[in-house]
């Protein structure tokens, strides 16, 4: 090589840089593609998992939203107040049957639970119930102990399932009334994934099972299927996986398909299964392969050209370099050895390209200098003025002049900026002194030209202002209502007064029943002396009733002896009659069936005797006795006379006793009536006193705190300015803040957005229906307010919001001009102010 002339030097290197540049070209392109294809699989891995995620979730968001509903309908709640589940079934079929007309589920399940964890009320099994969930259902245990919602997987008998449970609270007493569970499977995931051609299946820990399934729906051993759609092509390729290394790398590829996965977790944050997702392998092929089949060809044509340009510069080298050159190398080398060294001048000696280069050169020599100088003194002026910008001085600008058209264009371009971003701060600060000044209806001045952040602080400050007005406005109306309270407690001082006369009313009636128990009292002590007179009568009249009922006793006694005897031979009497009839009717059945065995008969006959025997002795002893009882009857009735005279005597002072007794009693009654009376009027008068000190305490204490606030608030109001369209804006509080933050999440996407820009990055921005307020409009698109031409509007122009930014990215991307991408900057900012300006007609409907 040291030998080689420029020209086969050259040669050679530049033989040998194309194929270097070819070696370094293959290796770095393949580079890209082996990294381009682990990119491929990495964000396959994500956007799988993420699918996975959201789609689950957005199963759960339905599932606590539906409990929710369901337990706060007012039957549920009565049904397990009364222990009713007749009136349970019939809301659980209604509200069944109205999900079933408007709403996907067509066969919800809904388990009803008693708030020490039984089961109320199965909806799939409404004969199973009563049961204790304590053991086995820590979700339900959890929700009923802490009151708190749980939205989870939960292990079932077939597997994993979405639970959603939510505590069922009686408003009117804040009572736990016990818990409700709604269900879900996932079977409505795994059929959107199969629609886009990917594969999904939800697979619960083999060892959580609790009951035996069959032995289709066990995945590899390890796992449980808990899912009933399943795609059969999918499972039989997934039955290939070599498990323990998919769970370690996350990502198994196979013939038909790529794997990943994402784990499940309970409530308490245990793991309980995987969610396997999967996507064709010929899709993500598709990829790779056109990347592929790219860099073959950007090799194909970096070699062709490559040699082409070789053979043409070695030509061109040699004929119109190569040659100049030596000849400048002469007269440098002249220069060089020449006597002139006192300049930094190369001798022109041709009239050529090469001498007008010598020229150029000796004349670029002597302005470079200068030129350098004075660059130098404007870069340090432009230092000493930017230093004050980065500090926020923007009343000086760069004054000298550069050497060059390039420098000194970027001076006024740096100049133009100053000015015009301290103005438009100025305007920014003016705006937040009034702002300060509690001025917040002021007008937000429109700056023309201006996107980007300088716009979003803009849009910022009209959403602050926005949201300030509204509140103000708000706080406005809860002032004059906070005014009418006032008049309701004068009220309830007017009710306190009326209250007071009737306790005076009342005392006055306890007066009156107090003296009328004196009276009675008075009688009730004359009568008393009476009844000790003819106590004694009574006494005398009861001895002489004693003698007389003892003889009366001993008489009746021996009579009741006697007739006792008679009762047992009236006894014997009848059994004997109860058997010689038995034996009779014997007799007559043996004679007519016996014939000439008739033997017996004798038997017979001659018991029949003896009982007639005995029939006849005991007669003659019922004889006796019933005339000894006629004696002493005789004597009793001598006796009983002499006691009825005793008696009626007796009688005479009883009655007479009694009739005081009455008298008594009757008193006694009054001066119960009257006391009983008095009891009740005194509780009343007790109660309503303590009632009215506590109300007149409560009505004073509310009575000044409301004037201290009426006036504060009246304060506050009177010393703010607030546009006075907010209050049509105010009917419902929450949508304040949700809109205006929308508001500000579209500031936030245009932003991050704008923030990603840069050439040859084109990216697709979030779809319209993606972000919140695409979210927002979408759920309440069934509201009534959604069916006005406002609604209709702020639908198309959101749409046209997305898709102007998305023009802005692609701008960017493509590297076109500052005029035609600031264009399209100022629609955007037109788009979201209007935007802004819909959703505040929206909150007016």
């Amino acid at each position: 090589m040291k030998n080689f002339t420029i020209s086969k030097k050259i040669t050679l290197l530049s033989l040998l840089f194309t194929i270097v540049i070819m070696g370094v070209g293959y290796f770095i392109l393949n580079n890209y593609k082996n990294n381009l294809t682990e990119d491929v699989y990495v964000e396959l891995e994500k956007d799988l998992q993420n699918l996975a995620i959201n789609r689950i979730k957005n199963k759960f968001n339905v599932g606590i939203s539906n409990a929710i509903s369901i337990a706060n309908d007012q039957s549920i709640k009565q049904a397990l107040i009364d222990n009713n589940r007749e009136l349970a079934i019939k809301s659980l079929a209604n509200l069944s049957l109205n999900m079933k007309n408007n709403t996907p589920f067509k066969n919800i399940k809904v388990h009803i639970h008693t708030k020490d964890n039984h089961s109320f009320l199965r909806s799939w099994k409404l004969d199973k119930f009563g049961d204790d969930l304590s053991s086995f259902r820590k979700s339900v245990v959890s929700v009923n102990k802490n009151l708190k919602s749980i939205n989870t997987f939960e292990v079932g008998k077939a597997g994993l399932s979405i639970r959603s449970v939510v505590p069922i609270i009686n408003e009117q007493n804040n009572e736990h009334l016990g818990s409700l569970e709604f269900m879900q499977g996932i079977n409505s995931v795994a059929k959107a994934f199969d629609k886009n051609k990917d594969a999904f299946l939800l697979l619960m820990d083999k060892s959580l099972l609790v009951s035996k399934v069959p032995d289709d729906k066990i995945f590899l051993n390890k796992y449980v299927i808990s899912q009933k759609f399943i795609n059969k092509d999918f499972l039989n390729d997934a039955k290939q996986i070599d498990l323990q290394k998919f769970l370690n790398d996350k990502i198994y590829i196979t013939s038909k398909y790529v794997y990943t996965y994402t784990q499940i977790k309970d409530f308490e944050g245990n793991v309980v299964g995987i969610a396997l997702i999967a996507r064709l392998h010929e899709i993500v092929n598709m990829t790779i392969n056109q990347v592929t089949y790219i860099i073959f060809v950007s090799l194909l044509i970096l070699f062709i050209s490559l040699l082409i340009n070789v053979v043409l510069s070695l030509i061109n080298m040699k004929k119109n370099i190569i040659t100049p050159i030596k000849n400048l190398k002469e007269a440098i080398d002249n220069i060089r050895k020449g006597s002139n060294l006192d300049a930094k001048h190369i001798e022109v000696k041709n009239n050529d390209e090469i001498g007008d280069v010598v020229k150029s050169f000796n004349s670029y020599l002597d302005s470079i200098e200068e030129g350098i100088q004075k660059d130098r003194e404007v870069i340090d002026e432009a230092r000493v003025v930017m230093e004050k910008v980065n500090a926020g001085l923007f009343n000086d600008n760069i004054k000298k002049e550069a050497s060059s058209k390039q420098v000194t264009l970027l001076i006024h371009v740096i100049n133009d900026m100053i000015e015009k971003m301290g103005n438009n701060l100025s305007i920014l600060s003016d705006t937040f002194i009034e702002l300060s000044h509690a001025k917040y209806n002021v007008e937000v001045p429109t700056i023309k030209g201006v996107t980007g952040i300088l716009a979003s602080l803009l849009s910022g400050v009209k959403v602050t202002q926005s949201t300030i007005s509204e509140v103000m406005a708000l706080i406005d109306d809860a002032n004059i209502k906070l005014s009418k309270s006032s008049s309701e407690l004068s009220t309830a001082s007017t009710k306190l007064s009326e209250s007071s006369n009737l306790q005076a009313a009342q005392l006055e009636e306890t007066a009156a029943a107090i003296e009328e128990i004196t009276s009675t009292i008075f009688q009730s002590s004359e009568n008393a002396q009476k009844m000790s007179v003819y106590t004694n009568d009574v006494i005398k009249s009861n001895e002489e009733g004693k003698k007389l009922a003892n003889l009366t006793v001993n008489a009746m006694t021996k009579l009741n002896e006697e007739v006792i005897s008679i009762n047992e031979a009236i006894g014997v009497i009848d059994q004997i009659a109860f058997q010689t009839n038995i034996l009779s009717l014997n007799a007559a059945v043996e004679a007519a069936t016996a014939g000439e065995a008739g033997k017996g008969f004798a038997v017979v006959a001659q018991e029949v005797r003896n009982l007639a025997s005995r029939s006849a002795q005991a007669a003659q002893e019922i004889k006796a006795i019933v005339e000894n009882a006629t004696l002493k009857a005789q004597e009793g009735k001598e006796v009983t006379d002499k006691m009825l005279n005793g008696y009626n005597h007796l009688d005479e002072t009883i009655n007479i006793t009694i009739e005081l007794i009455k008298e008594v009693a009757d008193a006694a009654k009054e001066q119960q009536t009257a006391i009983s009376q008095i009891n009740d009027t005194v509780n009343n008068l007790d109660k309503a006193t303590q009632e009215n000190a506590s109300l007149s305490t409560t009505i004073s204490t509310m009575a000044q705190n409301t004037k201290f606030l009426v006036k504060n608030l009246s304060n506050a109001i009177n010393n703010t300015s607030y546009n006075e369209e907010s209050k049509k804006r105010i009917s419902n509080p929450q949508m304040i803040f949700s809109l205006n933050k929308l508001k500000s999440d579209h500031i936030i996407f245009k932003n991050n957005s704008f923030a990603k820009c840069k050439l040859g990055n084109k990216f697709s921005v979030k779809h319209y229906h993606e972000c919140d307020l695409g979210k927002w409009i979408k759920a309440n698109d069934n509201e009534t307010f959604a069916q006005t031409p406002q609604w209709q509007e702020l639908k198309t122009l959101h749409k046209k919001v997305h898709e102007e930014v998305q023009k802005v990215v692609d701008l960017f991307a493509e590297g076109k001009s500052n005029e035609e991408l600031l264009n399209q900057t100022q629609v955007v900012e037109s788009n979201i102010i209007k935007v802004f300006e819909i959703l505040d007609k929206i909150k007016e409907v």
